[in-house]
């Protein structure tokens, strides 16, 4: 179908975020507005942290998960769709080839849910511009991903009406090394809606594992959150010859950030020692299937009665 922006359908080929500034005022105002917004620190309890590559929705009854949203995010961007009844899901894309299907996916899920997909809200928030003639401006990573996002919405069955767009010069400021986002992170206020800049505390349940997962897989988004159990699975994942992984988790971050960042000098301060991490898994776990996932079992977690996520037994 369409997106709607302002009232009106988008029908025309947008080949430039600049565009779609010039052709929508209002939206540019209220991206501006967004940014300005002060940035909310979200404490780790009944929270759903959604990581790049992932995404979760969550029902507007859902009676566990009171903020979840997306952080971390430099070109990558965090897309919201939420439906009038207050269900939303919360992806972090970052460009990869089969976010089309995760669209597709999300969107299933909410009508699922609520057995209707009219009058979505679409959110997207996420990438900066980066100073002219670097590495990152000629290689347009967020100026690309913002395009191939208006396309995946735009071809899309059902119709969305965009209620906040704040990405590439709208999300930009000028820090003391050159041009850096404003807002990184997004959560959504299950209880009534609201959309704020976040920061997460937490990026618990086992981000490190959950990141592998992603580093070895086909290249498909996860769904992140099983709603009806209110518990997160990561599926056994296995692979084999990954010595050299332990000479990355030595390498210094000047180098880590050069080969394993799209974005090496505006990522946030945690980046390489949460990269560390995820390595360390392949360090320490060459044999995934005994140490990791005995007997084909994944690991699954929910949350205790102070909202903290936890390894269940079964």
């Amino acid at each position: 179908m369409v997106i709607v922006v302002e009232g009106h359908p988008l029908t025309k080929v947008i080949t430039s975020t600049e565009e779609l500034y010039k052709c929508y005022p209002g939206l540019v105002e209220k991206g501006l507005s967004f940014a300005q917004q002060a940035e909310v620190q979200v404490p780790p309890h009944y929270m759903l942290f959604v990581a790049q590559g992932e995404y979760g929705v969550v029902p507007a009854k859902d009676t566990k998960v009171k903020i979840v949203g997306s952080d971390d995010a430099t070109t990558c961007h965090v897309v919201v769709i939420r439906h009038p009844s207050g269900t939303a899901a919360v992806a972090h894309f970052d460009g990869r080839k089969n976010e089309e299907d995760a669209l597709k996916a999300m969107v299933e899920k909410i009508h699922r849910i609520e057995e209707d997909t009219s009058d979505l809200e679409l959110f997207v928030v996420g990438g900066y511009q980066p100073e002219e003639g670097s590495r990152e401006a000629k290689r347009k990573e967020s100026e690309l991903l913002s395009l191939k996002i208006v396309r995946m919405f735009s071809h899309h069955k059902c119709t969305f009406n965009l209620a906040l767009w704040c990405t590439g010069r709208l999300n930009t400021r000028i820090g003391e090394d050159g041009p850096i986002p404003i807002v990184y992170g997004v959560g959504v206020d299950m209880a009534n809606g609201f959309l704020f800049p976040a920061h997460f505390t937490s990026h618990e349940p086992n981000l490190p594992l959950r990141s592998a997962s992603r580093w070895v897989s086909d290249g498909m988004l996860c769904d992140l959150y099983d709603h009806q159990n209110g518990t997160i699975c990561i599926e056994p994942f296995h692979y084999t010859n990954m010595d050299v992984f332990s000479y990355y988790v030595n390498l210094p971050d000047k180098v880590l950030l050069k080969n394993f960042s799209t974005s090496p000098r505006v990522e946030p301060p945690r980046f390489c020692d949460e990269l560390r991490k995820v390595f360390q898994v392949f360090v320490d776990h060459p044999d995934p299937q005994n140490t990791l996932f005995p007997d084909n079992r994944g690991k699954i977690y929910g949350m205790n009665a102070e909202g903290l996520w936890e390894q269940l037994q079964y």
